[in-house]
């Protein structure tokens, strides 16, 4: 198989791409294929160190540039560290894409606390800190791209049983998204969500994916890509007028 090579796509190059949560999953597909269009791509993660070398390594191979940091953003004291680290290295940060986000599968009688606050923590927490601690240097710029990982139908706030601190911190996420959208708007910065449905890829076995995916209008499981290329717009100069908005990748679900 033929190493990746950078490609034609201009619309990143030289932009300082920082990905959180992105040793692996959907943060680290969006690592490889932001390097390879040229972005100097930030490769965060918690505890999976191996995983984000090798995303740096295969963004290295491929004539990019890349940088890994451990940082459990979920932390303020981390995440400072992570972005004055990126400042620090390369001067600024262009795109913050937040893909952080435990999830737990429990109703709310049999959720503990703790349990309640690691969700919420790691869903919402999260996303607020590291977008605080972009915005200054996106400002002094007066050019930024903000991208934050929803969850189909957060946007409408739909419950989901056995998911309610997930629910709950995703339509967070929509509402702090949207706040921020017109806080930012006169400063060249853009916010937007893209919220997954069912993929592939995303811990399902292949039989339970197929499973699942029959109920997608569609009649299928969505993969990775397609949650890839929707953030990638919202990061190009086609999403320059678009600002505050959420996109399900999910195939007609929730519709």
């Amino acid at each position: 198989m033929s190493t990746p090579r950078i490609q034609e796509d201009e619309s990143l190059r030289g932009r300082v791409f920082l990905v959180t949560g992105s040793g692996h999953g959907i943060g680290a597909d969006l690592a490889r294929a932001a390097g390879l269009r040229g972005a100097r791509v930030v490769v965060n993660c918690r505890q999976n160190a191996r995983g984000a070398e090798a995303v740096v390594t295969e963004i290295r191979k491929a004539g990019g540039e890349a940088l890994a940091c451990r940082a459990d953003v979920t932390l303020p004291e981390d995440a400072r560290n992570l972005v004055e680290e990126v400042v620090k290295t390369w001067g600024r940060v262009d795109v913050l894409v937040n893909t952080v986000g435990r999830f737990a599968w429990k109703p709310v009688a049999e959720t503990e606390p703790d349990e309640w606050r690691a969700v919420i923590a790691s869903n919402l927490d999260s996303v607020f800190q590291m977008c605080r601690l972009v915005l200054p240097h996106m400002r002094k710029r007066h050019w930024g791209r903000i991208v934050n990982l929803g969850s189909v139908g957060a946007e409408h706030t739909l419950g989901e049983p056995q998911v309610a601190a997930y629910s709950a911190a995703k339509a967070a996420v929509v509402a702090l998204s949207k706040s921020l959208a017109l806080e930012e708007a006169r400063c060249g910065i853009t916010v937007n969500v893209v919220s997954p449905g069912i993929l592939q890829e995303d811990g399902h076995g292949k039989a339970a994916a197929a499973a699942l995916g029959d109920r997608v209008p569609v009649g299928h499981a969505g993969r990775i890509e397609d949650v890839v290329r929707a953030v990638l717009f919202f990061c190009s100069p086609a999403a320059d007028y678009v600002t505050g908005q959420v996109l399900a990748v999910a195939g007609g679900a929730r519709l």
